[in-house]
């Protein structure tokens, strides 16, 4: 198998190619991209095993039975999990039916995690949701590492350090969405306009402004390209912002309301329930 010593620094010095003949491996010297592919991983099931480095789960499918999500998974998202280095544990058969798994570097993780937080990163199976859109620079990282091409080597770094970025912001609860990087500029523009400024009033014709266009001109690019009309986009972004924020519990639903831009904590409570199907009150009291 090639490259077999940084799997086995991924992976685990004691781990065999036997136990990974059923998997696809791509690997460079700081991150590994593991996908059972025509059986299952047979290191993956030694009882109590660990890994030397940080490991990810992304979920595409799994028993419901014997996985329950404690956090809330968006449409377009898939549930993940992550791992610190060094703690045992076996995996249950059949308890998730497709993932991927990714393995980084202990210490290159942690150099990577150093710039977003002061605090350690330590993961017990802690539950994360990822965009869908990570799935195009995992194949890409697997297609890199097939083809071989000249100066691969260079390309797969950059392309651990995106994914690994990637993965901490996700963890954080900044997850990257491609899908709303719009390829109009006029469009882009107002989408990083209200990300930055979704708690001050904004009109179309600000943003309309902003790329240098008709109001109306605007609104028809802006519908065709997000499905959405400015101001159902606009609060949409408010309504994800105010979600975090519920969380804390400490912050009054009425103040949480006036932060991201909303009139009226009414205004607000009835645009959270015509999204969400829930008050705000009912989705704050979801979490413990």
């Amino acid at each position: 198998m090639e490259d077999f010593h940084w799997i086995q620094s991924l992976v685990g010095e004691s781990v065999t190619e036997e136990e990974l003949k059923y998997v696809d491996c791509y690997v460079n010297r700081n991150l590994g991209l593991f996908i059972p592919s025509t059986g299952k991983c047979l290191y993956a099931a030694r009882p109590f095993h660990v890994h030397p480095s940080y490991m990810f789960i992304i979920a595409f499918g799994y028993d419901k039975d014997k996985v329950k999500p404690t956090i809330d998974i968006k449409e377009d998202h898939y549930l993940a999990f992550a791992l610190s280095p060094d703690i045992p544990h076996t995996d249950e058969e059949g308890m998730l039916k497709h993932y991927y798994c990714l393995l980084i570097d202990k210490e290159y993780f942690e150099e990577q995690y150093k710039m977003y937080t002061n605090e350690e990163p330590y993961f017990n199976w802690t539950q994360f949701a990822v965009c869908h859109d990570i799935l195009k620079i995992l194949n890409t990282f697997a297609f890199e590492y097939s083809k071989k091409m000249m100066n691969s080597d260079i390309t797969l770094q950059a392309q651990s350090t995106i994914i690994t970025h990637w993965l901490i912001r996700s963890i954080l609860g900044e997850a990257y969405d491609l899908r709303a990087i719009s390829s109009n500029y006029a469009v882009a523009r107002a989408e990083h306009y209200i990300e930055q400024h979704y708690s001050e009033p904004i009109t179309v014709k600000r943003l309309a402004e902003i790329g240098n266009i008709s109001v109306s001109g605007f609104n028809r690019i802006f519908k065709k390209e997000t499905k959405l009309s400015p101001i159902e986009y606009l609060i949409q972004v408010r309504l994800e912002k105010s979600k975090k924020l519920l969380i804390r519990k400490e912050i009054p639903i009425t103040e949480i309301a006036l932060r991201c831009g909303f009139s009226s904590s009414s205004h607000y409570s009835s645009c959270f329930h015509k999204r969400y199907n829930v008050t705000p009150s009912e989705y704050r009291n979801s979490y413990s």
